[in-house]
């Protein structure tokens, strides 16, 4: 699963105040202030509309998103994949159409698409796409304030029916062949996420993203292991079911091949310290992005607690990495 850097577009002008960028005292002070009195009162050069390449660049991504805002999204919310006549779409797995799927590259990958292009353009429509997309993500939160791999806008109901029937038969997807009923923080769902909608509060200071912004943190803050080896990491599901399975499930038998391991000895991996698609880096990615955007100080031992935890469950050489 390809990742991206999002940090930079959406907290370049705070992280600059807040490392002191810009901050001038005395005469420089006045007369930056007079040149920019000046350059205000001066009548703005018209900039000609692009050609060439770059218009025709500008013109495709137009078209590009408002064919994914208007005719591809399923109340703001995508999936990963789909036929041209919507018939079957598909995430990591078969999906319905009142679906949309919030691991990547669904729904706020498409809500960190929309939000660069109005960074580069300037274009408002770009901003109501991403708009669009937040409001869906902020409906898909699960009460404990983190997201699952996958939310149904058609209800619950529809939702368990998927898990009964097209989930149950996913070898190797283990997690859909049961409900859990709960958040992830695998393949960074509830990291990306969490860091689009502060990039979507930070740019225009929408208060609904505010909030759900602050629920996510208190998820990231209260799903992590406190004490003991575990200090600092985060499992891979949160919170804990008490109905969930204490095993993995088994795969089908005749997809087994013969003497071969099934792979599930362990038990239900969901509730124990995971590095696995980066789990730790994108909590830690947010944390940090709330401190700077947010001035989030309490944050910072959490981040360090984190990043010792890493350090601590080093293996040691000659192989000097990590398990999943």
């Amino acid at each position: 699963m390809k990742r991206r850097m999002f940090v930079a577009s959406g907290l370049a002008p705070v992280a600059l105040t807040a490392c002191g960028g810009g901050e001038d005292t005395g005469q420089t002070v006045t007369a930056e202030a007079a040149d920019r009195a000046q350059a205000l009162r001066a009548k703005p050069t018209p900039t000609p509309p692009p050609t060439g390449t770059q218009g025709a660049a500008l013109d495709a991504l137009k078209r590009a998103a408002k064919f994914m805002n208007e005719t591809v999204s399923y109340r703001g919310g995508y999936v990963w994949q789909y036929l041209p006549d919507f018939s079957t779409v598909w995430g990591e797995m078969e999906a319905k159409r009142t679906m949309c799927w919030i691991q990547p590259p669904g729904t706020p990958t498409a809500g960190h698409a929309f939000l660069d292009a109005y960074h580069a353009t300037g274009d408002e429509s770009y901003y109501h796409a991403a708009h669009r997309t937040a409001k869906a993500l902020v409906e898909a939160q699960h009460d404990a304030g983190g997201w699952n791999y996958i939310h149904d806008f058609a209800g619950e109901r529809s939702l368990r029916q998927w898990y009964h029937t097209i989930g149950a038969n996913g070898w190797r997807l283990e997690e859909f062949q049961h409900y859990y009923g709960n958040a992830t923080f695998d393949d960074a769902g509830t990291a990306v996420s969490s860091q689009f909608l502060l990039r979507m509060y930070l740019e225009k200071r929408d208060h609904r993203f505010k909030h759900a912004v602050q629920r996510a943190i208190q998820f990231v803050l209260a799903a992590q292991f406190k004490g003991g080896v575990a200090d600092g990491g985060w499992p891979q599901r949160w919170p804990v079911n008490p109905n969930a399975i204490s095993s993995m499930p088994l795969p089908n038998p005749q997809q087994l091949p013969a003497g071969a391991q099934q792979g599930m000895e362990d038990g239900d991996y969901t509730t124990m310290v995971t590095f696995n698609d980066d789990v730790a880096g994108e909590n830690i990615k947010f944390l940090l992005m709330c401190v700077v955007g947010l001035g989030e100080t309490r944050l910072i031992p959490s981040i360090h607690r984190a990043m010792e935890c890493l350090r601590r469950l080093q293996q040691p050489g000659p192989q000097a990495g990590w398990g999943l």
